[in-house]
């Protein structure tokens, strides 16, 4: 008996709990997720994409409803949306960098600030359904759906630059006026210099500067 318990401790210290790798499940037309759950209950899946294991547990303990949760085709990741509030891809203030500066191909958000006419113009893709004109190379245009709710507002800080504490104007305009049009205002006279800050709702932002 002495020696069995000795080789159960023995065990037990060098044991290593298997990492357990989670998967969602999706419709690939829609990106609506189906499933969560462990990877060995997906093997034949061929739509699936592995998330992090805390985002799983909270799906799985119904913490966050599967049915709020779609997969970004573009990056296959989990992304969230519900249709009243929206759960924000992050909730910390987010710096749009300026096209002069970013890689980004492919904005879901369009933002123009003209100096001379004072105007600060915001489209949204046409992948969107919005206004902006994608590059031809990625043409023809898939058409995305939009999961959040059409009165969701966006909320953009026009702050000292790189400064989102000195704010010198905040603008706000709701998802659905960037549908089929653009929304521009005007007599803003900014700084030589300036930021914009949002909290993100779509991925990708992009503002230019002319």
């Amino acid at each position: 008996m002495e020696e069995i318990i000795d080789d159960f401790e023995s065990w037990l210290k060098n044991y290593t709990p298997v990492e357990i790798d989670y998967y969602a499940t999706f419709d690939s037309d829609t990106g609506k997720v189906t499933a969560v759950g462990p990877s060995y209950a997906f093997t034949d899946e061929p739509h699936k994409v592995a998330i992090d294991r805390e985002m799983a547990e909270l799906i799985l303990e119904g913490k966050i409803n599967v049915h709020s949760c779609i997969i970004d085709m573009r990056s296959n990741t989990l992304e969230i949306a519900e249709i009243k509030s929206v759960f924000k891809i992050d909730d910390v203030l987010h710096r749009i960098i300026s096209k002069e500066w970013t890689d980004i191909e492919k904005p879901d958000i369009y933002i123009t600030y003209d100096r001379s006419k004072k105007s600060l113009k915001f489209q949204m893709t046409e992948e969107f359904s919005g206004t902006y004109k994608l590059d031809k190379q990625f043409q023809p245009v898939v058409q995305r759906k939009i999961y959040w709710d059409g009165e969701t507002v966006m909320n953009f800080l026009i702050t000292d630059y790189n400064d989102p504490n000195i704010l010198h104007k905040m603008i706000s305009l709701k998802i659905s006026d960037l549908i089929a049009a653009s929304k521009t205002f005007r007599s803003l006279d900014l700084p030589e210099t300036f930021s914009v800050y949002t909290r993100r709702i779509f991925k990708n932002y992009v503002i230019e500067i002319k």
